[in-house]
């Protein structure tokens, strides 16, 4: 039995219907191991992909075992206006309080998601499928964003 740890790297190529490509490196170069349209599921078709590339159990293939890219989607930008569309928990009322509500939006790579900061809310983690990227905004609305975070700015140093 072969004691070396599994590593492996993959990576998500964003696709123009804002669905994700998951690739993995193996033996024969990189291979797409799967397609979908949920951030949740990437990094679980990476982990089967590699498995099956490998020839080897699912389990013997762990999330800390991939070294995923998942790049910052072509649709959007740090700093954008953004629409949350969707809950991740639809019956969870402080998620579903959010949707349809305008927020902005910066990537964060490391969640291979967007920080998003609702106003009278915080800030919060969204996958990409739960926004609207080219929302239409009321000025009453970025009014407000500003007035809420220009209250939530603390002390200037």
């Amino acid at each position: 039995m072969n004691d070396e740890p599994i590593r492996v790297r993959a990576r998500v190529l964003h696709q123009p219907d804002r669905s994700y490509l998951v690739m993995v490196d193996g033996p024969d170069g990189e291979v797409e191991v799967g397609h979908t349209s949920r951030t949740r599921e990437v990094l679980t078709l990476a982990r089967v992909g590699a498995a099956r590339m490998l020839g080897v159990p699912e389990e013997s293939v762990q999330p800390d075992d991939i070294a995923l890219t998942f790049p910052q989607p072509p649709y959007g930008e740090d700093g954008q206006w953004v629409r949350i569309i969707a809950a991740e928990d639809p019956s969870d009322p402080s998620e579903a309080a959010e949707v349809g509500v305008l927020a902005q939006a910066y990537w964060s790579s490391h969640e291979a998601a967007w920080f998003v900061t609702v106003t009278g809310a915080g800030t919060s983690v969204h996958p990409s499928e739960h926004l609207d990227f080219a929302p239409v905004a009321t000025d009453e609305e970025v009014g407000a964003f500003h007035a809420y975070i220009s209250s939530n700015a603390g002390p200037a140093a």
